[in-house]
């Protein structure tokens, strides 16, 4: 008899869990027992359903998940952490190591990799994805010497320089990429969405391709110190042109740097005199809060800047002079609108992912599901490719009983839906709204049509006739 591991999510993304509790629901010996929005939360679920292991995103409101690990094992021993992030910066993953995770998952590698991770886990064994590993290698060699530790940094340095690799499911978004190379005589690109929209695949598909040449750099928490971050910065450009900025170069390495606006203005200026244009890429800015560095790229945009272009990647809009460049149409935008995967893409990326043509009404049955949001797709394929004959879960209904579920889709829109899972996780509306990319009036218009159409006064009224009607599930 096979004994049933369950499991808890935390993340503070809803659609995430949606699909997290899709893939390993189908998957004999696991069931997923609940859901948690942040880490405050994810304590107070643990101690009522008092789950074998916790699926934990790190950052998130409230309390972050580090902390809550933290709190959790001091209750809970028993419990089990698999962290599962966006972050693989070595700090984060220290971090969460050292509050007691058994387990370090990128959110990238999800979801081939989490039925493999969870497995392990409830064996009584560890699991780290293969670039936490490195990273976990890397602080052990740090301790056996310095030319050891030296060689280590460079390693991960390497790493943060290098552009991810593209799968062999990825989609080449012509029209994206199109949008890319023309603006590319511009100052700036930004591409910002949620986690799980395919914006860092896009840039590295992108550049891949280009003739401009290109650089690369995947930002982390390490990066916040200032001289760390121009260091790296240096690093990058000088993976194309090895000489260049040697008057930046001089700077950086000063005992005493002078302030920002001069070190911008040096940079600009060396940046000026290198031979061609170029691209230079940084992912994960977010993560970037120290503000020496913002003004140092704020200054930095504010130059002529004819040899660069810079593109920033990020889940929000960054500190830098947004305003000045639209107003001078020197910048390049992509939303998570944007990013949003056609029905003819969809199609694209789930016959080469599930290896065999996919006909369109089961197509259009997973853009229903997903919105065209491309880690949705991907584990929808995923949960096909283990379980060819899984039940569509989107319309539920009890086995043994004469009890019918409502099909949502006779009830509600596309986005009326979408709106409603947030509402089931007690989001508010401008928190739906930055997670949608729209305003809080339209949120409040649909919110105020979900009520009407399930006959309700109240948000939580909605959600609960919801869950009675079995559009939603029981968390």
């Amino acid at each position: 008899m096979t004994t049933t591991t369950n499991i808890l999510l935390v993340d503070d993304h809803p659609m995430l869990r949606k699909g997290l509790r899709l893939l390993i629901n189908s998957e004999e010996g696991l069931s997923v027992v609940g859901e948690a929005n942040d880490g405050q939360e994810a304590i107070d679920r643990v101690r009522e359903l008092t789950p074998d292991i916790v699926v934990m995103d790190i950052n998130m409101p409230n309390l972050n998940g580090i902390d809550a690990t933290r709190k959790i094992l001091a209750e809970s021993s028993q419990t089990k952490i698999l962290a599962l992030s966006i972050h693989s910066g070595r700090q984060y993953v220290e971090n969460m190591l050292e509050a007691g995770a058994v387990g370090y998952l990128l959110k990238e590698s999800a979801p081939e990799e989490l039925i493999k991770a969870i497995n392990v886990i409830r064996e009584g064994k560890s699991y780290l994805s293969a670039d936490i590993t490195e990273i976990v290698l890397s602080r052990l060699r740090q301790g056996a010497g310095t030319d050891e530790a030296s060689a280590a940094n460079s390693h991960q340095l390497a790493g943060k320089l290098q552009r991810p690799g593209l799968t062999t499911t990825i989609v080449h978004r012509q029209q994206l990429i199109e949008k890319l190379e023309s603006a590319c005589g511009k100052k700036m690109t930004l591409v910002t969405s949620p986690a799980g929209y395919g914006k860092t695949t896009l840039i590295s598909d992108w550049l891949a391709h280009c003739d401009t040449p290109s650089t690369w750099l995947t930002a982390d928490s390490d990066d916040n110190a200032p001289r760390r971050f121009f260091e790296v910065l240096l690093a990058s450009i000088c993976t194309l042109f090895p000489d260049c900025c040697p008057n930046f170069r001089l700077l950086v390495e000063a005992a005493n740097q002078p302030p920002v606006s001069i070190l911008a203005d040096v940079l600009a200026n060396d940046i000026e005199q290198i031979p061609q244009r170029f691209i230079l890429a940084i992912d994960n800015y977010h993560l970037i809060e120290n503000k020496s560095v913002h003004d140092l790229l704020s200054q930095l945009l504010k130059n002529p800047l004819s040899k660069l272009h810079l593109v920033i990647i990020s889940p929000r809009a960054p500190f830098l002079p947004l305003t000045l460049l639209r107003a001078n149409n020197d910048i390049n935008e992509i939303r998570a609108n944007e990013l949003l995967f056609s029905a003819a893409e969809a199609t694209t990326f789930l016959e080469c992912a599930q290896g065999g043509k996919i006909d369109p009404e089961t197509v259009s049955s997973r853009m229903e599901q997903t919105k065209g949001w491309i880690a949705g797709l991907q584990l929808a394929a995923s949960t096909n490719r283990r379980h060819s004959d899984v039940v569509d879960q989107s319309a539920p209904v009890e086995s043994g009983t004469k009890t019918e579920a409502t099909e949502w889709r006779e009830v509600l829109t596309n986005r009326e839906y979408e709106i409603l899972l947030f509402l089931e996780q007690r989001l508010s509306d401008k928190e739906i709204a930055d997670q949608m990319c729209i305003s809080t009036d339209t949120v409040k218009s649909h919110t105020k049509n979900i009520r009407g159409k399930l006959g309700v006064k109240s948000r939580r009224d909605a959600v609960a006739k919801a869950i009675t009607l079995k559009i939603l599930s029981p968390g």
